[in-house]
């Protein structure tokens, strides 16, 4: 008979793992060039460009460069790092969580970003880096974002997991559903005790 107790644990970044709060990203990265933030909404979400730069069309120098352009303005790999981590908030209860359950099992990151992000983690994020390591998957490097199914299943190739003993957990109910459509057990992040009680359901607390 088949083993299906979970030894993997997928965890989302954003909104997961911090809060994520893209209009106090934009209003540091207006401070810093003096662009208005309705131009650089415009420029870098309204067009698909960072959509594509999630899915790995860029490298993290082309995409820099093309962000640039997109402006107008010169902005370093600094630059563009602080304005990210300005929008994020840690939450330690979750990272602590998550430590727990690396004790038992074998945990990930996956999230939906770009080449600069991953590049940098260690001045943006470095609680997440340092949790996951080399297991924190981005969507540039699968070259294929959430929720698409297929997404998940390279992922967890890279991960030589099995999708019926990953636990995937995640805010966005969409990714949810993709995952759940890969054949993960999903857990949708609402707070820290429904969270915490799930992961007790599965013997990972």
């Amino acid at each position: 008979m088949p083993d299906d107790s979970i030894n993997t644990v997928v965890f989302d970044m954003d909104d997961v793992l911090c809060d994520y709060d893209r209009a106090a990203r934009i209003a540091h990265m207006a401070k810093t060039t003096g662009l208005d933030p309705d131009a650089i909404v415009a420029a870098i979400w309204g067009t698909g460009f960072d959509d594509r730069a999630d899915e790995g069309e860029f490298t993290a120098h082309t995409y820099l460069a093309e962000t640039q352009s997109r402006l107008g303005v010169r902005i370093s790999a600094q630059d563009w790092a602080a304005a990210r981590k300005a929008g994020m908030t840690p939450r330690p209860v979750i990272l602590e969580m998550a430590h727990r359950v690396a004790e038992r099992t074998q945990v990930a990151g996956f999230t939906n970003n770009g080449p600069l992000m991953r590049d940098m983690m260690g001045d943006i994020f470095p609680e997440a880096l340092a949790l996951f390591g080399e297991h924190l998957y981005f969507s540039c490097d699968i070259g294929i974002g959430k929720p698409a199914p297929k997404a998940f299943l390279k992922m967890l190739e890279r991960l030589d997991a099995e999708p019926r003993r990953t636990l995937f957990i995640d805010d966005n109910e969409g990714y949810i559903h993709g995952a759940a459509e890969a054949g993960l057990h999903v857990h949708r992040y609402v707070d820290a005790d429904a969270l915490a009680h799930q992961l007790q359901d599965f013997g990972l607390l």
